[in-house]
């Protein structure tokens, strides 16, 4: 949450993780994370808006 705050102050902040994928207006793409420990990873869309209008998931890994 503390990022979203962020995202909010600084919404043409860039990001460039290895973890990250930037999609246009309907275009396709996907991610290959490799857990290497079980838990729940939360993630969310980082652009304004998009968090609080869905654009969330939860992985369990076992």
């Amino acid at each position: 949450m503390r990022h979203v705050e962020m995202m909010r102050k600084m919404p043409d902040m860039q990001h460039t993780e290895p973890n990250m994928i930037t999609l246009k207006p309907s275009q396709r793409g996907g991610i290959v994370w490799r857990f290497d420990k079980p838990g729940t990873v939360d993630f969310a869309c980082l652009v304004p808006g998009h968090m609080e209008a869905g654009m969330v998931g939860k992985v369990m890994v076992e």
